[in-house]
């Protein structure tokens, strides 16, 4: 299956930047709360990127994927736990779910490198 990560990463960057070009106060209102929500609180900042990638899969979105891979890889979440995590998407979204979880798996590989 062809997904590459880096140039998927590469290209929703580029297009972030033209967005922030096109309207600045709304992105920087998005990154401003993704921050908050991001950080340590009563959940550590660890488990919400754990979080946000088994989102990820159950929403089925192949650019947040990558991006949540990287986030837990720098948080210290091993191939196998975020994989275990994963699967708790195939509860919610089924079958479909499950190929989602190949991207992480090949994500976690590629951004290991």
């Amino acid at each position: 299956m062809r997904y590459d990560v880096k140039n998927v990463l590469s290209e929703f960057n580029l297009l972030m930047e033209d967005i922030k070009k096109s309207i600045p106060q709304e992105y920087d209102a998005f990154l401003a709360e993704k921050s908050v929500l991001t950080k340590d609180g009563r959940i550590k900042a660890k488990n919400k990127w754990l979080l946000l990638l088994v989102a990820s899969v159950a929403a089925k979105c192949p650019i947040c994927i990558p991006k949540a891979v990287e986030r837990c890889l720098q948080s210290g979440w091993s191939k196998e736990e975020m994989l275990e995590a994963c699967m708790i998407s195939v509860l919610v979204g089924g079958s479909s779910a499950m190929t989602y979880v190949t991207l992480v798996d090949k994500a976690i590989d590629e951004l290991k490198k």
